[in-house]
């Protein structure tokens, strides 16, 4: 097993007792006979969560998706398992877990009548909809993200390449560029009237640019002045203007910083870029100038982006965020969203069931419960970057 995968397992186990208390008090105030859902292990790959004898029982469907849903001997947990949960536990609902390969399989046996609802990190997008799939209220916002191996190297290495970098040095050679062209103005003017500026073209344009660049940065020393009233006008818009020189110079190294890490899709043209099959990732990356790998499984993804076998990945921004946080030395995330994708529970001709999961959501959002989850299983309560 991976490390990162190691990782990922351990620290879920440490945050599954979180939203415990929470759940425990809902279900007291609801029935009082009614146990809490997802209390009890189970070993099988259809796991049944019994409320009471007489709750109606839905067969969900799922599929490995961090965080949304994680296994561990066969016991389903996670974001979308808890929040179904809460759903299930509130309406009364009786669950049995149908565990799926792919989304496409799960979606699948959801329009054949395998299963009554799919719940895991599934995007609602018009295809699935156009293709007979109806979808609840959205229970997470995120999208789609690039995720690459962490930069490495010494950082002492890395501030050197960069202070000899061309981005560095373009702006700072155009503000000795206008230096220059204030010091060779001041000095026409001055030359034949101050004794501050030598007649000497070479000496004399080397005093006039002492001054204008002392005067960008401090309003000068006061050991090299105009005196003429055409020489002091330049000086006081040199003065005036060197407020925004210098803001810009250091907006200018700033950008380019940010720019360096937050790799676009043209700093990967011809690259490898790594996706899942029959995903929305796969759709957004096909029509990219980069080399489409598909995977068949997440797994297989990340470790190849680990052995340098792609040079980026693109997934659910949530299951890359949840494997980067826990790998740091190992993996990064890059840029801004691709995608703006809203995530909700799947459903085929089940109209009251849809209204009444639709009811739950909006009600854990009201109440808090599900901006509870989400800092459980993502550590913040931003959706995105």
């Amino acid at each position: 097993m991976k490390r990162w995968r190691q990782l990922s397992y351990g620290a879920a186990c440490s945050m599954t007792l979180t939203v415990l208390a929470m759940s425990c008090s809902a279900a007291t105030a609801q029935a009082p006979t009614e146990s809490p859902l997802g209390d009890q292990p189970a070993t099988q790959q259809n796991i049944t969560e019994a409320q009471s004898d007489s709750s109606q029982t839905l067969k969900v469907g799922t599929k490995e998706i961090l965080p949304f849903e994680l296994l561990e001997e066969q016991v389903p947990y996670g974001n979308s398992v808890e929040v179904w949960k809460e759903i299930a536990r509130a309406s009364g609902f009786e669950t049995e877990w149908v565990r799926y390969d792919s989304v496409q399989s799960m979606l699948d046996g959801l329009s054949v009548g395998e299963i009554d609802a799919a719940m895991a990190g599934i995007s609602i997008t018009a295809a699935r909809e156009a293709a007979g799939i109806d979808f609840s209220y959205p229970f997470y916002r995120s999208g789609l993200q690039l995720m690459v191996q962490a930069s490495s190297g010494n950082r002492w290495q890395s501030a050197l390449s960069g202070l000899l970098s061309w981005k560095v040095w373009k702006p700072f050679l155009l503000v000795m560029a206008t230096s220059a062209g204030v010091a060779l103005l001041i000095w026409s003017l001055e030359h034949k009237h101050n004794d501050s500026f030598s007649s000497d073209p070479l000496k004399g344009v080397g005093q006039g640019m002492w001054f204008a660049i002392v005067t960008l940065g401090t309003f000068g020393y006061g050991d090299v002045t105009p005196n003429r009233l055409p020489a002091r006008i330049v000086a006081c818009i040199w003065m005036g203007a060197s407020f925004f020189i210098v803001a810009d110079f250091i907006a200018s190294l700033t950008v380019d910083q940010l720019e360096e890490s937050n790799l676009s899709f043209e700093d990967l043209v011809g690259e490898k870029v790594g996706v899942i099959d029959t995903t929305t990732a796969e759709s957004y990356v096909r029509a990219k100038p980069v080399e489409l790998i598909e995977f068949a499984n997440f797994d297989d993804m990340v470790d190849a982006l680990e052995a340098g076998e792609v040079a980026a990945v693109v997934h659910d921004y949530p299951a890359l965020k949840y494997v980067a946080s826990r790998a740091p030395d190992t993996f990064e995330i890059t840029g801004r969203l691709l995608t703006r994708e809203d995530y909700g529970v799947a459903f085929r001709d089940q109209a009251q069931l849809t209204e009444s999961v639709d009811r739950e959501i909006l009600t854990l959002q009201e109440q808090g419960r599900l901006q509870l989850i989400r800092e459980k299983w993502f550590g913040d309560s931003q959706d995105s970057p």
